[in-house]
């Protein structure tokens, strides 16, 4: 397990923006928080790959096609339902208990893999953030998030 405690700060990727924003007029430019992860199923590790940290997501969600990577079979996961901050379609999703390896930090979740996620994951409330304390940082340009892995008892 990695050091309680230990800060690190990771900026933020940037985007380059297709088409303005609208009301952020002259902005050519956004910003993600993400972090590199990875996922262990049984004996196999996943290749690191960028996540989402999202503080609205209750879950930490993969594409179905990383589990798959690592001989995850999709559908005997317990299925639930996928929506987004919109109302209307929703996908399959698929859970499993998985580890996942954040720095060098290896942590259990349940975690849900769907075809339809629109990114490669999201790092959601159980599972990432119950792990780890996250500071939204746009102090520095790109902005970063501190992340600091807190202990349980």
């Amino acid at each position: 397990m990695g050091a309680i405690g230990f800060l690190t700060r990771i900026p933020y990727q940037v985007v380059p923006l297709k088409k303005p924003i609208a009301g952020l007029s002259g902005v050519a430019q956004t910003w993600y928080p993400t972090i590199k992860v990875a996922i262990i199923f049984e004996h196999a590790t996943s290749k690191r790959f960028e996540a989402v940290v999202d503080s609205g997501s209750a879950l930490c969600l993969f594409h179905a096609d990383i589990g798959k990577a690592i001989g995850l079979r999709l559908k005997t996961g317990e299925q639930g339902s996928l929506g987004g901050v919109v109302g209307g379609s929703t996908g399959e999703v698929y859970y499993h208990r998985v580890k996942l390896k954040v720095l060098c930090d290896i942590i259990p979740i349940m975690a849900g893999f769907s075809e339809q996620l629109s990114v490669a994951a999201i790092l959601g409330r159980h599972g990432f953030f119950e792990n780890f304390t996250v500071t939204f940082d746009p102090c520095y340009n790109p902005p970063g998030l501190i992340l600091e892995r807190v202990g349980r008892a």
